[in-house]
């Protein structure tokens, strides 16, 4: 029977990941990112390398198995068309790759600093371990920068300003200083407690009083661009049926009809908001340019492409830029593709590949293209907003300001839809661009470059809406130099782990 030392350290790991669920969007609890990693920093406090592993394995599994497994396992199932045991398996797969792992590291790691020299710095330590596993799950795997603990602050513009300094990873440095510091509490270890406190309570004073200062400004103060912004709402079994394809044609053009004496600049339709070919359907680009009308709005929409190499047909995920007599101007090729829905990773493995048994997956796109008309401006594609760096390479292109392609409905929860806006907000905040969002069934919406949620429409319903998206120039800090701040803190936490030592 394990002691009760062991019994404690489970439940408080336990704990420790039921607080990191209920702080994350979807169950939103927000104030709870300030203590949430606590528990379990207190769980290993005194513990081997293997048993903080497995502590912080456990918190991390309570928390994927809370916050993220559910709209995985719906998405699997929908859209892989698989049973609810195999969509099961593949959410629990996912969730321990991309989220059990790295707190399983993180539990490790932090059980050998102990002994880091000077008791006031290990609070710091912590948080810098934290941010340095937040970076490399960001970016190993193909990268999986959801449910960052940072996250958890999107509807707080106050405590997310500096972003644009550090980006999401330093807003989740200063929760996990709170958290360390309480941590170090719940262990007892004075001094070492107050040290941490104080240094918590400043950094957060000085990420509070920087993000008033960049409140001052009000949104909306310079030039703007008026976007039509449309939500189809159509269910997803009839994107893979052609009898269907009419229908879902007509959810997207009824409600554009609505919003066009409103003489919107752009009108923008989500990611495959057409599910066939565009080149080949002249009558598709017919009815457009009689939506349109000789004097309309450009037409922004997603949908499949081909192109021919080498006797071979590449597919993409594209975004095309439509004049008003249905002229294809642009197009963007989505560059971050989606493992498994949009390319199978281990295709020789067969119940792997189950969704490519059709000829040709999707092709990464090449370039980060800037569409020029009627302003400059930028596209990521579904996931492609949760990855910093595709948004940085947009604005540095002279993107004035950034649109979201998506279809959400795969997510089957409200929590997925939550979880995928919040990562926008980041994305606003850190480039100081307006963000856009149009989506088939939500979130629809758009984010001030000041990380305010300036519109929001609802979910689940079809709709079209005209909003004005402001236009920015200047460049941040982040946008320049990226995740320099992420690398300062993965340093920082590799001078404390191999760094010198003082004898315990």
């Amino acid at each position: 029977m394990p002691s009760y030392q062991t019994r404690t350290a489970i439940l408080l790991s336990v704990i420790a990941g039921l607080l990191h669920a209920a702080c994350l969007p979807g169950i939103g609890l927000w104030p709870l990112a300030f203590v949430s990693l606590a528990p379990l920093i207190a769980a290993i406090h005194g513990r081997g390398v293997g048993r903080g592993f497995a502590l912080g394995w456990l918190t991390g599994t309570v928390a994927g198995s809370i916050a993220v497994a559910p709209w995985i396992a719906a998405a699997a199932q929908d859209y892989f068309q698989q049973s609810r045991l195999t969509a099961l398996l593949f959410a629990i797969l996912v969730t321990q790759l991309f989220g059990a792992l790295w707190f399983g590291l993180f539990g490790a790691l932090l059980a050998r600093l102990p002994t880091v020299t000077q008791s006031a710095l290990r609070v710091p330590a912590i948080a810098a371990l934290w941010t340095a596993l937040e970076l490399c799950r960001a970016h190993v795997f193909t990268g999986a920068p959801w449910g960052l603990l940072a996250h958890a602050l999107y509807e707080q513009p106050l405590l997310i300003q500096s972003a644009d300094i550090g980006g999401a990873f330093l807003i989740s440095f200063v929760l996990a200083t709170s958290a360390a510091a309480f941590g170090e509490l719940l262990t007892g270890r004075g001094r070492a407690a107050l040290w941490g406190l104080a240094v918590a309570a400043g950094l957060l004073m000085l990420d509070g009083g920087y993000g008033a200062l960049k409140l001052q400004r009000a949104d909306g103060e310079g030039p703007a661009l008026r976007v039509g912004l449309v939500q189809g709402n159509v269910p997803n079994a009839w994107r893979s049926d052609p009898a269907r394809f009419a229908e879902a044609f007509d959810a997207f053009v009824v409600p554009t009809r609505t919003i066009l004496d409103e003489k919107p600049d752009l009108v923008v339709w989500p990611e495959n908001a057409i599910s066939f070919l565009l080149e080949p359907n002249p009558r598709f680009l017919r009815e457009v340019a009689a939506l349109l009308g000789p004097d309309g709005p450009l037409l922004l929409l997603g949908g499949p492409r081909y192109e021919s190499a080498g006797g071979h047909a590449r597919f993409y995920n594209a975004a095309y830029l439509l004049s008003p007599e249905a002229e294809i101007l642009a197009v963007y090729d989505k560059r971050h593709l989606a493992p498994f829905a949009e390319y199978a990773p281990l295709a020789g493995i067969p119940w792997l590949g189950w969704r490519f048994d059709a000829p040709g997956d999707y092709s990464e796109g090449r370039d980060a293209s800037v569409f020029m008309r009627p302003d400059r401006y930028g596209v990521l594609i579904c996931f492609e907003i949760i990855y910093p760096d595709l948004a940085r390479d947009l604005v540095l292109g002279g993107a004035r300001f950034l649109l979201n392609l998506s279809n959400d409905a795969w997510f089957g929860t409200s929590d997925g839809l939550e979880q995928h806006f919040a990562a926008s907000v980041f994305r606003a905040v850190e480039t100081r661009r307006a963000i856009a969002r149009a989506t088939n069934t939500g979130i629809t919406g758009v984010v001030s470059p000041r990380g305010r949620v300036s519109a929001r429409f609802p979910a689940h319903r079809r709709g079209a809406w005209v909003v004005k998206v402001p236009l920015e120039e200047a460049i941040s800090f982040y946008t320049r130099h990226g995740d320099l701040f992420g690398a300062l803190a993965a340093l920082g936490a590799a001078l404390a782990l191999f760094g010198p030592r003082r004898r315990r």
